[in-house]
């Protein structure tokens, strides 16, 4: 699914193609039925033709586009867009082939068109009031690059759960998901199974640093294509060259050359070096041996 660097990078593309272009025509191919597009189709389209994407932004996971309308005055929309697991939003020319699922088709007034593309069909498009959008982000938590140190360390606090799924619960911390999580874990030196509310401080502060990291070299490969993710203009990101553990099983850790493993916490996978991220227990038994001294 793509993360906070995917949808980031599709953003910044979107924006000088699409951004400030007027929306000549609308057209929406999607089944009836488990269909990408929610609510009432017939007004769907209507909210979006004839108006003006004003603005190009983004909420966690989610691509927001703002649209004025000059029969609308007074009124402001936006235009919410989750790309879901497969969900590929890009700009081209009218010429382009369309790809096989392509749900949804936007003439700009540009010339360009905007197109959808999903097909496993679990992303999702809707246009909400710009003044209902507080509560529709209500139980979202704060992104990583808007928090201090002292409220990202609150949010493990006492919580039994493995701290990778912590991570993972966008009620807590919005925009990171399996393949970043993964990756600030191995920076930090962090067991994806530690109990999150037994981390210390030094462990947090880490952690704290590796998640930003991590996201920032994501965003500046432009995303990670490991499956269907593609930017904007439709190629694949990058970052995935330089991924260190993450899909990784059986490999040689980049840092210490020991076999990267791989475990299932919460029906997600977590990879991880043993070595460089060993389990609470197993540091025990490091201090064990060491205490015992040779022999």
């Amino acid at each position: 699914m793509p993360e906070l660097p995917e949808v980031e990078t599709v953003v910044r593309g979107l924006r000088p193609r699409a951004q400030g272009k007027l929306i000549q025509r609308v057209e929406i191919r999607q089944a009836p039925t488990f269909g990408v597009i929610r609510g009432n189709l017939r007004s769907f389209r209507r909210a979006l033709s004839g108006a003006r994407i004003s603005r190009i932004t983004r909420r966690a996971k989610y691509i927001l586009l703002d649209l004025e309308h000059p029969r609308r005055a007074g009124k402001s929309l936006t235009w919410v867009v989750h790309l879901g697991m497969t969900g590929q939003l890009y700009v081209c020319k009218p010429s382009a082939p369309r790809l096989k699922h392509t749900h949804l088709v936007v003439t700009l007034s540009s010339g360009e068109q905007l197109r959808y593309c999903d097909p496993r069909r679990f992303g999702k498009m809707l246009v909400v009031s710009r003044v209902d959008l507080p509560a529709f982000f209500a139980r979202l938590g704060r992104e990583p690059f808007g928090l201090s140190l002292q409220r990202f360390s609150r949010l493990f606090a006492e919580r039994r759960a493995p701290v990778k799924n912590v991570l993972l619960n966008q009620n807590l911390l919005s925009g990171v998901g399996n393949i970043y999580a993964n990756e600030a874990l191995f920076v930090a030196g962090i067991h994806p199974a530690t109990p999150a509310g037994r981390l210390k401080q030094d462990q947090l502060s880490r952690l704290f640093q590796a998640v930003r990291m991590v996201l920032r070299e994501a965003i500046n490969g432009q995303g990670s294509t490991v499956s269907d993710y593609r930017t904007a203009e439709g190629v694949p990101g990058s970052y995935q060259n330089h991924l260190r553990v993450y899909d990784r099983e059986g490999e040689p850790c980049p840092r210490c050359g020991a076999r990267i493993k791989r475990l299932v916490l919460v029906g997600r996978s977590a990879h991880f070096c043993p070595r460089c991220q060993p389990s609470v227990r197993g540091l025990h038994k490091r201090k064990e041996r060491r205490l015992a001294g040779p022999g």
